[in-house]
């Protein structure tokens, strides 16, 4: 049967515990075509091949069983990458990784994140895996909190440390409701470091 190799590892699972699982079932054996084609030992089959032997039976049903995999892998193991400014890794990421786990966990979604370097102009490079929608929704989500993070600049100001109380308020409060005021987020867990005194 014709299957495309980029789906084989999905299919055969981690130390080949599915494709055991279906020759057990179905009393079948179940080969795909290996990496080496130095291995004469195999039968020979093309990239895009998958071989099940043994009685019609077993080999319809371990078949049917592979085809309806294939369909959910189709449908639920896409890949998408794409890039965003690596100055705004660190809040995508949010605190002890909760920006990211909140929104693999919303979109149903496996997010990778390679960093770059922290110069201005590098990029870091996202990978998402999951169904179309997840992964649209997934980096929708993202690209909003590295837009945000680009349309922000950092700029110093000189305040004697004796005023400091004043501002900061009593649990932080007058410094919360003060950065709500100038447009930015309402949300304590994003107000984190965003001033320093």
């Amino acid at each position: 049967m014709k299957i495309p190799a980029q789906y084989h590892s999905s299919l055969i699972g981690e130390k080949g515990k599915y494709a055991i699982r279906l020759e057990d079932k179905y009393a079948v054996k179940i080969t795909f075509p290996r990496q080496n084609s130095e291995d004469k030992t195999r039968e020979q089959l093309k990239s895009d091949e998958v071989l099940v032997k043994g009685g019609k039976k077993g080999v319809a049903g371990a078949k049917a069983e592979l085809l309806e995999a294939l369909e959910y892998e189709k449908e639920n193991n896409h890949t998408l990458e794409f890039t965003v400014p690596s100055r705004s890794v660190a809040r995508i990421l949010g605190r002890g990784g909760a920006n990211i786990n909140d929104i693999k966990d919303e979109t149903n979604t496996h997010i990778d994140l390679e960093k770059g370097n922290k110069d201005a102009g590098s990029t870091s490079t996202i990978t998402v895996r999951g169904t179309k929608k997840g992964i649209a929704a997934a980096k929708a989500a993202i690209l909003a909190i590295a837009e945000q993070v680009q349309e922000e600049t950092t700029d110093t100001v000189i305040i004697e440390s004796k005023f400091h109380r004043s501002i900061i308020g009593a649990g932080g409060q007058d410094l919360k409701n003060l950065i709500a005021r100038c447009g930015g987020p309402s949300d304590p867990k994003a107000q984190a470091g965003l001033i320093r005194l």
